[in-house]
């Protein structure tokens, strides 16, 4: 008798912690594992015009184009930091310990990542929420970083003013990057758009305008064979070999130091409803 209620007892207690655990995964079909600090934004869809600078061999030249965001989707209000990174390689989904400065806390954001880190930091995401995550577009940086105002040839050329006067006052092109949430926020409460840290997107640099300019759609774009060169956002436009991580090797008209490139992250829920 007494071995039986053992028994009993121990099967109620596994399947208690079995539901217990399935809960911890998915309640209503929505994920409930969350990262520690990671805080995401509701972005509306909406239009607006979006001014791209290219520099080449004359100076600057600008082209403007209209952009429609057709779906609502979810940013991070900061960027991805040195302790977000570390819990993705403590549990095997990223491949190195985030690469720290002395100066540098696990608030600061993560820096020297290429385009793939990035790419495999989403992915192990998506894995361990059951959402899906991936980089925004250079159309979703600038609109959430703009809160959706137009994207101008006199913002571009203000962000690099700003730039220069630090550096000036600095007396070096080397600037040290600042805990998450200390470059401010915008009107839709999303920190550090125009910090120190440039910002990968899955948006491809092409040598050819009519390629730049030409529609990619989000499969397309996740392809790292498409293009040689990502895009990369902060307070200059700039395009880097997406495998570049330690040296920089390229890139047009910052010369910043790959010590400030990290990433922040899209939850795109429309294409969860459309793959659900």
């Amino acid at each position: 008798m007494r071995r039986g209620f053992l028994i009993t007892t121990v099967f109620l207690g596994l399947l208690a912690f079995g539901l217990f655990n399935w809960q911890a995964i998915r309640t209503d079909g929505v994920s409930a594992y969350s990262l520690p600090g990671l805080e995401m934004a509701k972005v509306a869809s909406g239009d607006f015009n979006l001014t791209i600078l290219v520099p080449d061999a004359f100076g600057r030249k600008y082209y403007s184009k209209p952009v429609n965001i057709g779906h609502p989707f979810q940013i991070s209000r900061h960027e991805i930091t040195i302790d977000q990174w570390n819990k993705c390689f403590k549990v095997g989904g990223c491949p190195y310990k985030a690469k720290q400065r002395p100066y540098q806390t696990g608030a600061h954001p993560v820096t020297r990542i290429s385009w793939f880190d990035a790419i495999t930091f989403t992915k192990w995401l998506s894995e361990v929420s059951g959402d899906f995550y991936r980089l925004p577009t250079e159309d979703e940086w600038a609109y959430a970083a703009f809160a959706g105002k137009d994207f101008t040839r006199d913002t571009i050329e203000g962000l690099i003013a700003n730039r220069k006067m630090v550096q000036t006052a600095s007396m070096s092109l080397f600037r040290k990057t600042l805990p998450g949430g200390s470059n401010g926020k915008n009107a839709w409460d999303i920190s550090d758009m125009t910090g120190s840290v440039w910002e990968w997107t899955m948006t491809c640099w092409f040598s050819s305008d009519e390629e730049n300019k030409r529609p990619w759609t989000i499969d397309q774009l996740s392809n790292p064979n498409l293009c040689p060169n990502r895009v990369v956002q902060g307070d200059e436009r700039a395009h880097v070999p997406f495998f570049v991580d330690k040296v920089y090797t390229g890139g047009c008209g910052t010369g910043a130091p790959v010590d400030h490139i990290g990433f922040r992250v899209v939850r795109d829920t429309h294409a969860l409803q459309s793959r659900s």
